[in-house]
């Protein structure tokens, strides 16, 4: 679920980095290396295009699918410079923390120096009202001065969609 879309930027960081850009590049990315190992990947959106929450709850929760990941990037209030970090949220239950945790896990390995905020628990309406176990994942601060640098690199993006790739092939190799 690449967060955001249309009308709806999400955040806008450093140099006016937007939000809706990067994660859909990130939430592409993922989706075909997960498909070049077999595994079927429905996107909630492709292009730039308004589209609100239910539905994206609704879209999951019709095609039964094992996962959700909702794919996002962070903004500090006031724009602080020095905030960067990644984190990602799980609602309830061990197999989104599970799969919090993996995806999580990699997504620090491939940005050395960005804090590690942790998996934590979130309230989020997506992550709230699907069915299967779900995660939101915070790829960086746009407004941070070290993950906004990166996030612009589609150098980057590659290793981060790489890396979530990755903890949700861990994950259903192991929750299966």
């Amino acid at each position: 679920d690449p967060g955001h879309g249309g009308p709806d930027p999400g955040a806008i960081g450093i140099g006016g980095i937007r939000e809706t850009d990067v994660v859909l590049d990130v939430s592409k990315k993922v989706k075909d290396l997960l498909a070049e190992k077999g595994i079927k990947v429905r996107l909630t959106r492709n292009k730039e295009i308004d589209l609100d929450l239910p539905p994206r709850v609704s879209f999951a929760n019709r095609t039964d699918a094992d996962i959700f990941v909702s794919i996002h990037a962070n903004a500090s209030r006031g724009k602080r410079r020095d905030i960067n970090g990644l984190e990602t949220f799980y609602y309830s239950g061990w197999r989104g923390r599970l799969l919090a945790k993996k995806i999580q896990k990699q997504i620090i390995r491939v940005s050395p120096g960005s804090p590690d905020r942790g998996v934590r628990q979130g309230r989020y309406f997506v992550i709230r009202n699907t069915r299967m176990p779900a995660v939101l994942v915070e790829i960086g601060f746009l407004t941070g001065k070290l993950d906004a640098r990166r996030l612009e690199k589609s150098i980057h993006r590659k290793r981060i969609a790489y890396a979530i790739a990755k903890g949700i092939i861990e994950y259903l190799s192991k929750a299966g």
